[in-house]
């Protein structure tokens, strides 16, 4: 049997997804075929064959093609054909509303294959209107099966007309013992600094964090204590000048990182932009930090929270991210704000840096226990391998 798995371009997220796939799937006899619609995209720098991962194959529709790039009929008819070439049993279907995932669901009705949804969607997430969600509805009720993320995202794919008991949870997973390892070498110096990941895009909210983290180190010197964590800010994109600025309105100093990742900032107060960092990166800079802050006004998951707490991390979060109302128990793996406001995001800072180095360390194991029992890696393939048994 054959599995199809279709993103529009692969990245590490989706290779940790892969892998857990061909382990779950493969020791029951199906073959797992990563369909990829473009090359690269617009959104993010990941390296092509960065953390590529085995036993799968891998399709390109369009290799040397940006996907936003593409026209809505080039992408449909490019996809239908891969599938033609591919012929598989079952596609997991990364959305719905997109060409090429409607593609592969109208492949999958013509040729008598099981069609798997694949969704974070949350009704929280953006405005709904009466008709679109009709229409989206009767869209949604041709797929055989559901892959999600959270509660809040089972419930709707259940009211968009799946059936209950064919949505199931494991679709939001990265590779926790990846995020784990410079911990488990005993890299790890907590207090380093308050760390965020993001693209720096409005709905990240980074000025406001920027705000709060002014605020912070106000009250911090207020309280008597000496300097603050620092901030840093990995990511990159077409607000970096604007929020380098709000930075110097508001008198913080601002540094940049070039070198390797994660070190311990060497001096005090202060943000600092170290840019955009691929996957491998990542774990020392997870490794060395305080805690995770995560502000994002609206998210329908953010799998830097599963990052940074399989990392060890206690958490900093936006209470409408998809993954904090999942993994962000207040007072245990971390702690929740609004995200409109910069007075509670200064708040929780404040009492993250104020707690001894004891109880953040058990906020950051209690962190990385939750990860590995709420989503842990395997869950992807697992979530698969039930659907497919039912349908």
């Amino acid at each position: 049997m054959h599995i199809v798995v279709h993103f529009a371009r692969l990245g590490p997220y989706h290779f940790a997804r892969l892998g857990s796939a061909v382990e779950v799937l493969g020791a029951t006899g199906w073959r797992v075929t990563a369909l990829e619609v473009a090359g690269s995209d617009a959104t993010y720098e990941w390296e092509r064959n960065a953390q590529a991962g085995s036993g799968y194959a891998r399709t390109t529709v369009f290799p040397d093609r940006v996907f936003e790039d593409l026209a809505k009929g080039e992408m449909a008819r490019g996809v239908s054909g891969a599938l033609d070439a591919l012929r598989p049993d079952a596609v997991a279907v990364a959305g719905w509303g997109t060409p090429d995932a409607r593609a592969c669901l109208s492949w999958c009705k013509r040729n008598g294959a099981r069609a798997i949804v694949m969704s974070e969607t949350r009704r929280a997430d953006g405005r709904r209107v009466w008709w679109k969600e009709w229409l989206k509805s009767r869209v949604v009720r041709r797929f055989d099966g559901g892959l999600c993320g959270g509660e809040s995202h089972r419930r709707y794919l259940v009211d968009l007309g799946l059936p209950q008991e064919r949505v199931v949870r494991g679709y939001n997973i990265v590779d926790n013992a990846f995020f784990a390892s410079e911990r488990k070498n005993g890299h790890s110096e907590r207090g380093g600094y308050f760390l965020a990941s993001n693209r720096f895009v409005e709905r990240k909210n980074l000025g406001r964090l920027i705000e709060a983290y002014s605020e912070a180190v106000r009250r911090w010197k207020c309280e008597g204590h000496g300097a603050l964590w620092p901030l840093v800010l990995l990511g990159d994109g077409e607000l970096r000048e604007r929020l380098i600025g709000k930075c110097r309105e508001a008198n913080l100093a601002v540094f940049h990182f070039p070198g390797p990742g994660g070190e311990v900032p060497p001096v005090g107060e202060g943000v600092y932009f170290a840019g955009f960092r691929q996957i491998e990166e990542l774990p020392a800079f997870y490794a060395n930090a305080g805690a995770f802050v995560h502000p994002a006004l609206e998210e329908p998951w953010g799998l830097v929270l599963n990052e940074a707490m399989a990392g060890g991390l206690p958490v900093l979060s936006s209470a409408n991210v998809g993954a904090a109302e999942e993994l962000v128990h207040e007072g245990v793996t971390g702690f929740l704000f609004n995200p409109e406001d910069v007075s509670a995001m200064a708040g929780a800072m404040v009492r993250m840096a104020s707690l001894p180095e004891e109880l953040r360390a058990q906020m950051g194991a209690a962190a990385r226990e939750l990860v590995e029992s709420e989503v842990p890696t395997l869950a992807f393939g697992k979530g698969l391998k039930r659907l497919l048994e039912m349908t």
